[in-house]
């Protein structure tokens, strides 16, 4: 009996002592994945603001580069895109900062460094919003340096990513001149024959039809 009665406390003083290691265990995993969730919404946080701040950071110095282009001084507006571009690399504001950079080199008459540098920046894939500017910007930096056919080239690329019609028809038209001046008759024909079917509401409409009409004989 003494027995029983000594194994009956010892349960019961067992059972007293806390929480069964099951019990224990579960509690340690939820309280770690509350952690880890915890530690995890930090981190997201902490990045979206750094990322914030660096955007804004970059968007000021845009500010000041395109108020030097502005005021005529080009050597500082150059150095300081430069500068903004590889310092914010990856922001809205740096993908800009290629598009004036190269403004202000064709502005300089470096149409072939603008040509090198939209090519290198449209390698990198860009964000979808700048690639008809980008290649708008190129075909132009090709035609000032009479690289006709490249020119052409480039211009229909950026009526295909443009987004609205107006502007698919303009660099169209755009891509017509330069095949043309390229000697390229049939590409040139086919562009301005893509606005006057596609695109009759834009006004570039006209100017395709005349131009359709030079390279056709009056035919459409």
């Amino acid at each position: 009996m003494a027995t029983t009665v000594e194994a009956t406390s010892s349960g019961q003083a067992s059972a007293a002592t806390g929480p069964a290691p099951w019990y224990r265990d579960r509690n340690r995993l939820a309280l770690a994945a509350g952690v880890a969730i915890l530690l995890i919404a930090l981190l997201a946080w902490f990045i979206l603001a750094s990322n914030r701040r660096k955007e804004e950071f970059a968007q000021r110095s845009l500010t000041q580069a395109r108020s030097a282009a502005e005021a005529g001084n080009l050597p500082l507006a150059s150095s300081e895109l430069q500068k903004l571009i590889q310092t914010y690399e990856g922001t809205d504001a740096a993908s800009e900062a290629v598009i004036t950079l190269n403004q202000v080199r064709m502005v300089n008459g470096q149409n072939e460094l603008a040509a090198v540098g939209l090519r290198a920046f449209l390698t990198g894939n860009p964000d979808q919003k700048y690639r008809a500017p980008a290649y708008g910007l190129l075909g132009a930096s090709l035609e000032n340096a009479k690289r006709y056919a490249e020119a052409g080239e480039a211009f229909t690329n950026a009526s295909k990513t443009a987004g609205l019609d107006y502007l698919k028809s303009r660099y169209l038209v755009d891509a017509g001149r330069s095949y043309r001046a390229a000697g390229k008759t049939a590409e040139a024909t086919a562009a301005y024959r893509s606005v006057a079917q596609n695109y009759p509401e834009t006004p570039s409409f006209t100017e395709a039809q005349v131009r359709l009409a030079e390279l056709t004989g009056g035919r459409m």
